[in-house]
């Protein structure tokens, strides 16, 4: 009984009408928005915060020399310096789609003497580096861009 009161309160004119009302309005509504945008399609694109990072050779310098890349060669371990194409403001560099670069060999780093002689020669390497205008990476940027450009074959990796 309760239900056949309710349905009946419900399906009073007043009530009909703002429902087929309401409804036609939003009907309206969808229309409106369908035929505006049917007459400009518009592609979207979203790329993922690592393909960017794949698809680009900007970086910044690697933090500190223990995470520079050093090259094994037979006169020792030498820093690996890359010349920036262009540097931007806010500490980032471009290094091109090939990157160049040249091997530090100054002062020269025996493995044999102590840590503390090893990093102090590693440093006066960085500081070599920098005077040529390069930059030292990290080995996660050397990597990325090794593998996409080719740039570094051939090197052995310390």
């Amino acid at each position: 009984m309760e239900i056949k009161n309710s349905k009946e309160q419900t399906d009073t004119p007043e009530v009909m009408q703002k429902l087929s009302t309401g409804n036609n309005q939003h009907k309206q509504k969808r229309r409106t928005l369908l035929k505006g945008t049917a007459a400009l399609p518009v592609v979207i694109t979203l790329y993922s915060g690592s393909a960017l990072a794949r698809s680009s050779n900007i970086m910044g310098e690697a933090a500190s020399v223990s995470e520079a890349v050093f090259v094994n060669t037979i006169d020792g371990p030498q820093l690996l310096c890359v010349k920036p194409v262009e540097k931007f403001d806010n500490g980032t560099y471009d290094i091109g789609d090939m990157p160049s670069y040249m091997l530090i060999s100054e002062p020269k780093i025996q493995l044999n003497a102590s840590e503390q002689v090893i990093m102090m020669k590693k440093a006066q390497q960085m500081d070599n580096c920098h005077l040529l205008g390069g930059i030292m990476i990290s080995a996660t940027a050397f990597t990325s861009i090794a593998a996409k450009t080719g740039a570094f074959d051939n090197l052995m990796i310390l």
